[in-house]
């Protein structure tokens, strides 16, 4: 076996361990992510109003803009590799069309668009463009810099957060994709809080 096919399912199955993380994982890097909430300058809902992201032609946007016009935004950090995060997206586009006029918005953050070394791939920007198209997803969908995703403490995806219009954390991170049944009683609890 040529040494590239080696280093390809060495990626892929690390990858895999990534997206799949199990209960005992989901715990870990909850915990992990809750440091960040306490004891620290910067909490993730500060993180994430104060976070520069790039749209998909690579242009730079605020966060903050997303979320303040919301009572709830769902934040779902998500990669172009994670076969449950692709499968849950026609759900949360669903989703987000059900609750859009309850003041309810979802915004996908992917996570390997940008390399450790600051680089955008074009290829992977295209693979999230189709992604969209595939799965025919309408809430928006921006590009994350590598040091939010640190900054964040993001292990597994897809991590999700969610945030009220002030950018305050609402519960903790949800680790792990989910069905539609359970993300719509997650959200209701959270828009029943906002009004």
């Amino acid at each position: 076996m040529n040494k590239f096919v080696i280093l390809l399912l060495t990626g892929v199955l690390s990858l895999g361990v990534l997206a799949g993380c199990g209960e005992d994982e989901q715990l870990e890097a909850k915990a992990d992510i809750s440091k960040i909430t306490s004891g620290s300058d910067e909490s993730v809902g500060t993180l994430l109003m104060n976070g520069v992201v790039m749209d998909l032609e690579l242009n730079d946007v605020e966060l903050s803009d997303y979320i303040k016009e919301n009572k709830v935004t769902m934040i779902n950090v998500w990669g172009t590799f994670c076969g449950p995060c692709i499968r849950e997206m026609p759900d949360l586009g669903e989703i987000e069309r059900k609750y859009k006029d309850q003041g309810f918005e979802i915004v996908g953050l992917t996570s390997d668009v940008c390399d450790n070394n600051g680089n955008y791939d074009e290829d992977v920007i295209d693979d999230a463009i189709s992604i969209i198209n595939d799965t025919k997803i309408t809430y928006p969908v921006l590009v994350s810099p590598v040091e939010l995703m640190e900054n964040l403490k993001i292990q597994y995806v897809p991590t999700t957060f969610f945030l009220d219009s002030d950018g305050n954390l609402l519960g903790g991170p949800e680790i792990g994709s989910k069905t539609s049944d359970e993300w719509e009683e997650i959200i209701n609890s959270y828009l029943s809080q906002e009004d």
